[in-house]
């Protein structure tokens, strides 16, 4: 597999442009903590020498001190920036979300599974070898007319991750069909997040809209992935479940 790279790395992080994805989110020091990054990295890098210098960053934060090389005058901006060490979990975060916005897929998809393990040590769960189908009516646009429904919250559940603030609420227990049943029972069947993943799929209708699903877990054809994980029901079946 060929290496991926970061080019540019120094001017994304010294210049980060906030008001395209961090509008209204205490933008200032979110930036602060994104341009000190910036006088840490080399211009060009990996994934995995990005999570080795955010790491280093991390660690001189919560020291407030400066340990790496560089000019003074660097230095001397780098050590004021050290004040802004109180919501260090949130920069965390929103880092996620700035590298979505401002790097390449091929780049972000393999920093992202490093910096879940890294910081979170969040795994992706084994898939099952079973492939019972998904029928895609349109590109995203799934119907599971002939699925159980609670088995769909369930499998789309067990293959998202938490997004932002909400592994402040991550679960990692894989969920149940008969948890999602009761789910469905308690909260309808329209869902934002569930315990800080992202769902972003109402199944009132047998008709779903995934785009959103996918694209807020960066990964193209999960939610068609997770639904032909469910096994294929009858309708006389789906009745009886949906009565349960």
């Amino acid at each position: 597999m060929e290496q991926v790279y970061l080019e540019n790395a120094r001017q994304i992080f010294l210049m980060p442009p906030s008001d395209v994805y961090y509008e209204g989110r205490d933008v200032k020091q979110f930036d602060d903590f994104i341009r000190m990054l910036g006088y840490v990295v080399p211009n060009k890098l990996t994934p995995q020498e990005l999570i080795v210098y955010l790491k280093f960053l991390i660690n001189d934060i919560r020291d407030k001190t400066c340990r790496f090389q560089n000019s003074q005058a660097f230095r001397k901006i780098f050590e004021e920036y050290l004040e802004i060490s109180g919501n260090l979990e949130k920069w965390l975060t929103y880092f996620p979300g700035f590298m979505q916005v401002f790097t390449k897929p091929e780049f972000y998809n393999e920093f992202i599974v490093m910096f879940k393990k890294s910081f979170y040590q969040l795994e992706l769960e084994e898939e099952s070898e079973q492939d019972y189908g998904c029928v895609e009516v349109e590109p995203d646009i799934i119907d599971i007319s002939n699925k159980d429904k609670a088995e769909v919250v369930a499998s789309l559940y067990n293959h998202s991750k938490p997004l932002g603030m909400g592994i402040f609420q991550y679960d990692p227990t894989p969920m149940t069909v008969e948890v999602a049943r009761m789910v469905l029972d308690d909260m309808g069947y329209a869902f934002g997040y569930l315990k800080g993943r992202t769902m972003k799929v109402n199944l009132y209708d047998n008709i779903i809209n995934v785009y959103v699903y996918n694209m807020d877990n960066n990964q193209p054809g999960l939610a068609q992935k997770a639904i032909s994980k469910c096994k294929n029901i009858t309708k006389g079946e789906q009745v009886k479940q949906l009565k349960k």
